[in-house]
This record gives C-alpha cells, structure tokens and sequence, in this order.
C-alpha cells in the first residue's frame, strides 16, 4: 500500500487512500503536528478535519498495555488503542519510536500501538492483534502499517537493550555489527512480531525519523529534547 502525502487541517502527514475503502482514517503525521497536542483550537480543526467527536491521546510510559475503546472510553495511560467505536480518533506520539496501524479488511476497527524497543521486545503490535481477534476479527482479516522510525542505519544500541530482545526470542537477522557497535532493526522485528501473530498483509512506509529530520522529531538525533508528531486512526462513521 502507497502512501501519498497530504494535508488534514493544515498540516501535513503521510496518508493512505486505500483505507478508505475500509471506512478507517489513519496516517502518519510530521513535525507541524505537534501543535495538536497543545493548541486547543487546532486540535479542534483537526477533529474536524476528520469528522471526528472524539481524540485519545495516551500519556506514554514505553510499556505494552492496549486498551480497547468501544464507548468512550478515555484511558489515563498506556502505548496501544484498539478502536471499535466510530468517531473515535486515537491518537500516538512519536520521536524515533514505531507508530504501528492495524485495521479489519472489511473495516470497523482499528488500532495504533506505540512500539518502542520496550514496547517492540514485549510484542505490543501482538497484543493489539489479540484484542482485536478477541473481537472476532480474524489475524488473516487485519491489515497493519508500520510507520516513521528510527532505522537500523542508526540505531546503535547498549548490551542491555540487545539482551532483552534476545531474551524475548528475536531473531538475530534484527540486529547488525558494525564498527564495533550493535544496531537494531526495529521496523524488522515489528514485522516479525505482525508476521508471527498471523497478519500477511503488512506495509512500511519505510522512512528513518533520524534520516529526515526535515520531516519528523528525532529524539537520538535532536540530543533526547525533540518534539513529538502525531500518528492517528479511526474508524469513519457511517456515511462520512
């Protein structure tokens, strides 16, 4: 699945047409959306925008928690929202960290996990497939997208995070020597951890936040002090 680049509101995002079909809004937002988190009146004209009643934006804690919203539900904290209830926009905030979208083939729900190493090694984009499995909706029934993320190219890690995903039974295709350091392949071990929960349908917008700083926070490149962009889903009401 293509993404095209676009606008909501003003402000630009990488976007998916395809998921229209599927009556689910979703895309991948760049720097100028961090305003949404803090300007209350742009955070109402991006509601609109979508025709949305409703935003969860999460306080973050690098975890594995999904919760599933069905009826306005407004969780305090967690990394993942399974969203079944139309209207609803669920909102995560990146700055090198993998935003992950799910969403039923034949619409009606979706999910948007926060993956960072901690959320990746404990299989947070697995448990938002449970959830929605447990909903009915079958593995082989859900689309995923992984996102903007800091890439393998410069991704250097410490023994301890390397340890913790071996711990977890990764594979060591998800790690790379290079002059004399150890870099991590975060987009590869999301898409094993999709491809072991049975999704076969699994796209990747493919860009490095550490890349193209030009478009996305990066918070191993901007020193620990950037900002966050936003990533969203939503299931559409009927007839929007």
């Amino acid at each position: 699945m293509e993404y095209e680049l676009g606008e909501i509101a003003g402000f630009p995002y990488c976007g998916f047409g395809a998921l229209d079909e599927a009556g689910i809004a979703a895309g991948f937002m760049t720097r100028p959306s961090e305003a949404l988190l803090t300007d209350a009146l742009q955070k109402e004209a991006f509601k609109a925008a979508l025709a949305a009643k409703d935003m969860v934006v999460l306080n973050q804690v690098h975890g594995a928690e999904v919760h599933v919203i069905t009826a306005g539900e407004q969780p305090a904290s967690g990394d993942g929202l399974v969203l079944f209830e139309p209207g609803v926009v669920g909102v995560i905030k990146t700055a090198d960290c993998f935003p992950v979208i799910l969403y039923a083939l034949e619409g009606g729900a979706c999910a948007i996990v926060h993956a960072g190493w901690r959320g990746t090694a404990a299989r947070i984009a697995a448990k938002a497939v449970a959830a929605m499995a447990a909903s009915g909706i079958a593995p082989g029934r859900i689309g995923a997208i992984i996102g903007p993320g800091i890439g393998r190219c410069c991704y250097n890690v410490g023994s301890e995070v390397a340890t913790a995903f071996r711990e977890a039974g990764f594979g060591g295709d998800i790690f790379e020597e290079r002059g004399g350091a150890t870099f991590l392949d975060l987009r590869r071990a999301n898409r094993a951890t999709l491809a072991g929960a049975g999704i076969r349908r699994i796209d990747d917008v493919d860009l490095c936040t550490s890349c193209r700083t030009d478009l996305f926070f990066s918070a191993r490149r901007e020193n620990g002090r950037p900002g966050r962009q936003v990533n969203f889903a939503m299931v559409k009401e009927t007839g929007r």
